[in-house]
């Protein structure tokens, strides 16, 4: 649960204690043994990867985000290697994000692109990738993205897969 909180913390901006928190989860990581539990109630290396690379985007700055980066293809890795039990899509699709949004905020608009397209091959979203699209669509349109035409085109794909039936009558997702 470390890694969850790492992440809570970055979201609340207490990035200190989210990168102190992060170096437990790993810390944690390396003297566990296997889980105990299968299923949704372990937590795979790959998640933990996952979730660092969204901390890592969280607390923000430049070499945070090529942490990011690193954690984010570590649990594409992990995840594309593991055990088919082991594979949370919405975690793998979160890697991906989170790898998109590191390129882009590292002004590498099309390896983004390459990113994003990997989780637009997927079918459904889940609310939270959802959103998570929705704001890189909104960062896309920001300075110093706006006039490219590379940050146009996904920002467009991020709207028509982001608008499908299934997910506009999703009564958790804002509109």
């Amino acid at each position: 649960m470390l890694s969850l909180e790492a992440r809570a913390r970055a979201a609340e901006g207490d990035n200190r204690s989210a990168l102190r928190v992060l170096a437990l989860a790993h810390e944690a990581r390396s003297t566990a043994g296997p889980d105990e539990l299968p299923g949704v109630f372990s937590f795979p290396e790959a998640k933990q990867w996952a979730y660092a690379g969204t901390t890592l985007l969280a607390v923000g700055g430049d070499e945070q985000t090529r942490h990011a980066i690193g954690a984010s293809n570590r649990a594409v890795e992990l995840y594309h290697a593991g055990p088919e039990g082991d594979r949370s899509p919405g975690d793998l699709q979160a890697a991906h994000l989170d790898l998109a949004t590191a390129y882009l905020a590292s002004g590498q608009v099309e390896r983004a692109g390459a990113k994003l397209s990997e989780v637009f091959t997927a079918e459904v979203f889940t609310a939270s990738i959802t959103i998570r699209l929705r704001n890189l669509a909104a960062l896309l349109g920001s300075e110093p993205y706006r006039g490219a035409q590379s940050a146009v085109d996904l920002r467009a794909h991020i709207h028509e897969v982001t608008v499908r039936p299934a997910l506009a009558s999703n009564p958790t997702e804002p509109r």
